[in-house]
């Protein structure tokens, strides 16, 4: 059996936050999802909580909301890879844009991230619960 995926949602809206904690634990594959509100609260959990460095072989999963205040998630994602250039971080994570923007520039700009694996439309249902997991493991 695989181990379950260490799972971590970023996003400003409590009721998307709350329901990709119902969904994903409907699923047996994947741990207690942990959550940052923002970019920043994100990067300083990463940098400094030893339950999310210390992966195992198991990388960590990223739900990352686009549009948030201060730091986007484009943004987020730009500082987490300048961090892990720097070698002050672990690099172990795979990073799906999780959103409610169509935006085809979005999906473009998503697509020029080497950690970013996919793109996730809000809200979280089963199918994309079965998206999530299908992408984790490609």
């Amino acid at each position: 059996m695989l181990n379950k995926i260490p799972v971590i949602v970023v996003d400003d809206e409590t009721i998307d936050r709350y329901i990709v904690k119902r969904q994903l634990a409907k699923c047996d594959d994947f741990e207690q999802v942990l959550e940052a509100t923002t970019g920043a609260e994100f990067l300083e959990a990463y940098f400094s909580e030893p339950r999310l460095m210390s992966q195992q072989s198991q990388p960590l999963l990223v739900l990352m909301d686009i549009n948030m205040p201060q730091m986007s998630g484009f943004e987020t994602i730009e500082e987490l890879q300048r961090r892990m250039e720097a070698d002050s971080g672990p690099d172990n994570v795979i990073i799906l844009m999780f959103t409610s923007s169509n935006n085809p520039e979005d999906r473009a700009k998503a697509e020029l991230f080497p950690t970013v694996k996919g793109y996730v439309v809000k809200p979280l249902d089963e199918v994309g619960v079965q998206a999530i997991r299908a992408l984790y493991y490609a």
